[in-house]
């Protein structure tokens, strides 16, 4: 494979999925899947310290791939970054005080610029108070991070946020305002989801539960 310089290329392609911390013969099947596609970046969530995340880790550098991954602790998540272009170092996941293993965040050198790519996996919740707060803590933590860290001009911010739009199709009682919120408040930090701003009015899903309901919830700002 030949590493390049974005600048190389006409055009530039990120995917995100999440992998579900994948056992390692499934993290094998991933991994030729993965290889196959032909985006630029790509963004895997829901990942572990374990033998599959690590044999995707390893896979990848072995094909001349850069990697970042941020290993979590015991039994926590985190976000792999596999890149086919060199990669910078970035410090917003220094500004995450709570659970920075579920962020990975990187710099892309353009021709005039660079772009800063940052994943995230946060956490999901049911109605227990521990979980509840556990997820609060962490958006919490992303928004301190995204109005202190230092902001370049171009930025992705992307990855299983678990979090709806306001006006999803169908509605679900179940998420809060400031799970809504927190979409909403990513205009402040001139972040728009991608996804919307290409298709208005269309209803995807990007994880549909055992009932068959469908949710958006994963997102490319």
């Amino acid at each position: 494979m030949e590493i390049k310089n974005v600048s190389q290329a006409n055009n530039f392609s990120l995917f995100c999925w999440n992998i579900a911390n994948p056992s390692i013969t499934r993290a094998g099947r991933q991994a030729e899947w993965l290889r196959k596609r032909p985006e630029d970046i790509m963004v895997l969530t829901e990942t572990k310290q374990s033998e599959g995340c690590i044999f995707l880790e390893r896979y990848f550098q072995a094909y001349g791939y850069n990697v970042v991954f941020p290993k979590p602790e015991k039994k926590e998540f985190g976000v792999i970054i596999v890149s086919k272009h060199p990669l910078g170092s970035s410090s917003f996941s220094d500004y995450v005080d709570f659970l920075r293993s579920r962020v990975a965040s990187t710099k892309l050198s353009l021709s005039s610029d660079e772009l800063e790519i940052i994943g995230i996996y946060v956490p999901s919740r049911d109605s227990s108070h521990e979980k509840i707060d556990k997820k609060k803590r962490f958006l919490k933590s992303l928004s301190n991070a995204l109005e202190t860290a230092p902001r370049p001009s171009r930025r992705i911010f992307c990855g299983d946020l678990n979090v709806l739009e306001p006006n999803h199709v169908p509605h679900y009682p179940f998420f809060e305002e400031w799970e809504y919120d927190f979409y909403c408040n990513l205009a402040k930090y001139q972040l728009k989801d991608a996804f919307r701003h290409l298709h208005p009015s269309i209803q995807e899903y990007s994880w549909v539960g055992r009932t068959g309901d469908g949710y958006r919830y994963d997102h490319c700002f």
